[in-house]
């Protein structure tokens, strides 16, 4: 009888079916984790463009972080401004009322406008999470001391002895491409003017009252009025673009996530089939040693 050689076979089927169980195990790894791997190495053609992407994604997550903090500084900031406008059109009030032959109350007028000037004082020493919004580049100190202002008198002339911050215009890089500048010094028009006439009715003479002084402290209080909606508009401004653009960080951040995604995440389809075929190609492996241990060699000795 013809000897049967089944060594050689049932070593190299052995071989054969290990790597067969190796794929079916991990198969059925990115089935059930819905990753083509769970390292670089894995995916290896891909890689250099996946740590790209995944890069990218971080950089515009940071720039939304950072561009949330700024827009909030900038609210607040927009917000304050919108109080010292009301404050300084309430001073327009009260310097209307006492011109004409309907003046009255002047001591009433000349104590509710320091109290004004002091509101507003506090408004332009706004602080967010330990910054003064308003001192230019030296967050870490009020932007005004109104203990150090002269008071004004008439005529006046432009005096931002009060400020104690710099020029520095606060700026953020809220994209790779695009640096929006927002900040507002306290010793900026606007705001100067206001300050002086909240001065000149907070210190005038209450007998007689100076009508020139009036006047002059009713056009400051109106161009301050007009100068701080400026100021406001610019802030609104500043925050609808920082918002637009965290907006489209956001949008390409999805479409990163879906690139991402394609890369590292399986056709569950597809592994599916490939799976069973796996499975199939192995099953008919271990028919075929069973066959082979049916007919070894011993049973032919």
């Amino acid at each position: 009888m013809e000897r049967v050689a089944t060594y050689n076979h049932q070593n190299t089927l052995v071989q054969y079916m290990m790597k067969a169980e190796a794929k079916v195990a991990a198969e059925q790894v990115r089935s059930a984790s819905g990753l083509n791997s769970t390292d670089y190495k894995g995916i290896a053609s891909d890689s250099g463009r996946l740590v790209n992407l995944e890069s990218h994604y971080r950089r515009l997550e940071q720039y939304i972080d950072e561009g949330e903090v700024v827009n909030g500084r900038i609210q607040s900031m927009y917000d304050a401004v919108g109080g010292m406008s009301d404050l300084t059109s309430r001073l327009s009030a009260l310097i209307t009322g006492l011109q004409g032959d309907n003046a009255a109350g002047v001591e009433g007028v000349v104590a509710e406008s320091a109290q004004l000037m002091q509101e507003f004082g506090g408004l332009l020493n706004t602080q967010q999470d330990g910054r003064y919004l308003f001192a230019g580049g030296r967050t870490d100190q009020q932007a005004v001391d109104l203990d150090s202002y002269t008071a004004a008198t008439y005529p006046s002339s432009a005096d931002t002895g009060y400020y104690q911050g710099d020029s520095t215009v606060a700026h953020f890089q809220a994209a790779d491409d695009f640096v929006l500048s927002y900040g507002v010094t306290a010793d900026q028009p606007a705001f100067e003017k206001a300050l002086r006439a909240f001065s000149l009715i907070a210190n005038m003479s209450t007998d007689p009252v100076d009508d020139d002084l009036l006047a002059e402290a009713t056009q400051l209080a109106s161009d301050a009025t007009d100068g701080l909606s400026i100021v406001r508009a610019k802030l609104g401004a500043a925050s609808s673009s920082l918002e637009n653009t965290i907006d489209r960080h956001v949008d390409e951040q999805l479409v990163l996530q879906t690139q991402v995604e394609d890369i590292r995440s399986v056709d569950l389809a597809e592994s599916t089939t490939r799976l069973s075929q796996l499975q199939a190609s192995l099953e008919a492996t271990m028919s075929l040693m069973k066959i082979l241990e049916e007919n070894n060699l011993s049973k032919y000795l």
